[in-house]
């Protein structure tokens, strides 16, 4: 074989190409020798990452959090602990980690109060929350805590048998106040009678269904704590105003006579609601109290307000719109209803919620209402429902000034109980107790009976 100068090219370049793939073989095996993670977190409140709720508090706080790990000298521990701050430190860097031993640095441990190994300290300007553990609920409730700066005070008018937040049975508040105590608020009940004025540091002021009238000097001190920048919640309910028709006057409020019922019998069946006095919201005004709400609230037993809502001093945006199929009527709410107009029914849609806004400023804060035409929807058997409790703590963090904080709250996972009937039990049981095992008897027997036969 001849060998001439250009073969002799061609085969060197052969070799280089070999050479440059046998390379880049190389190279790509390194490279995929090497970890690449991919974490994608399916479940319904993010317990694996971090919840939007989460990473929208702490985006919306400019100062920095420190966290301080009061832990035991293990390099175990202290990777576990730094993996789970991380996932923070990703959204804001400015948070910063330490470690302490609390039994080598005793005064640290006292100056944080910390009692024992194991507790985690949350600081943010020199205010301090110790937790327990680092699930991201605990540390959510802390950080809300810290952010809401001042003590954060809700108060609910007592005496006139209102609903309570300290009532456990179905009628009262108390769900409702643990989800405001879960957030960082301060609960406390006031009656006018034994305090004749309404505290300065009072955030929030709650009036839920009073059953009896307030006197006059106790509405007087109302209106003043409004006109002086307060924030009121009024829960009403159908039916007398109980000597709280100045304060409706002040506001600018009127409320249509009679109960709202809703008579789209096919979505109340689709919603499992039986009683039309359960009114299905899907329409939302563009508030902040009411933005953000993707599903339905559920408000039973409402009154409507009369539109249009405020006054020359009180600027109103409607909350909540019922939907075309209801109405309000004054009848008796048993058997079947119906509208008649010649009775004083009001058709719909008809609004059972208005925030309200002063306008004018005093002493640096702007006066904020937020009327709603049933305090049945924050009630024990009804703040589960729908997104009901969402609309309650936006309402008190928007009337608290917390306008950054009325979306950051920690759904419950949906996934984390599974419920069955008693026919649901009486099948499984009959399917893996029964069924299973008389047909791995009969297989068996099946097939031992075949063995034993003779082969032809």
């Amino acid at each position: 074989m001849h060998v001439s100068r250009t073969t002799r090219w061609k085969l060197r370049l052969n070799s280089l190409l070999f050479l440059a793939l046998f390379l880049l073989a190389i190279g790509l095996l390194a490279w995929l020798s090497h970890q690449y993670r991919y974490v994608q977190d399916w479940t319904a409140n993010h317990r694996n990452s971090l919840a939007p709720t989460t990473v929208k508090l702490l985006r919306a706080n400019p100062r920095p959090y420190q966290f301080i790990a009061f832990v035991a000298n293990n390099a175990d521990l202290h990777a576990r602990v730094r993996r789970q701050i991380a996932l923070y430190q990703a959204v804001d860097p400015h948070i910063s980690l330490k470690f302490v031993n609390p039994d080598l640095h005793p005064a640290q441990a006292n100056r944080y109060g910390v009692t024992h190994t194991g507790q985690l300290a949350i600081a943010l300007d020199g205010r301090t929350r110790v937790v327990e553990n680092l699930s991201q609920e605990t540390l959510l409730n802390a950080l809300l805590h810290l952010t809401r700066g001042a003590d954060q005070w809700v108060v609910f008018l007592d005496g006139h048998q209102e609903r309570s937040p300290f009532d456990t049975t179905s009628a009262g508040l108390s769900r409702l106040a643990a989800a405001l105590q879960h957030d960082g608020f301060h609960l406390q009940p006031l009656n006018l009678l034994r305090t004749p004025q309404i505290p300065e540091n009072t955030s929030v002021l709650v009036i839920a269904e009073p059953k009896t009238a307030l006197t006059a000097g106790e509405v007087t001190a109302i209106g003043k704590y409004l006109a002086g920048g307060g924030a009121l919640l009024w829960l009403h309910a159908p039916g007398s105003l109980h000597g709280l028709d100045p304060l409706a006057k002040q506001l600018g409020i009127r409320f249509v006579p009679g109960t709202v019922v809703d008579a789209d019998a096919n979505l109340r069946t689709m919603l499992g609601i039986k009683n039309p006095a359960i009114v299905p919201i899907l329409n939302y005004g563009p508030s902040p109290v009411t933005e953000h709400l993707q599903i339905q609230t559920l408000i039973p037993f409402s009154a409507g307000i009369v539109q249009p809502a405020g006054n020359a001093h009180w600027s109103a945006v409607p909350l909540l719109r019922t939907l075309q199929q209801s109405w309000s009527t004054t009848a008796p709410l048993h058997g079947t209803v119906h509208f008649d107009a010649a009775r004083g029914d009001t058709a719909g849609p008809l609004i059972l919620g208005e925030a309200l806004t002063g306008k004018s400023v005093h002493g640096g804060k702007q006066p904020r209402a937020v009327i709603l035409g049933s305090g049945a929807f924050a009630s024990n058997a009804f703040i589960g429902q729908g997104a009901n409790l969402e609309l309650a703590l936006a309402a008190i963090n928007w009337l608290g000034h917390d306008d950054s904080l009325i979306q950051v709250h920690l759904p419950a996972a949906p996934d984390t109980r599974l419920q069955l009937s008693r026919v649901d039990g009486y099948v499984i049981a009959g399917l893996f107790l029964v069924a299973l095992p008389l047909a791995l008897f009969i297989t068996g027997g099946v097939i031992w009976l075949r063995r034993r036969r003779p082969a032809r």
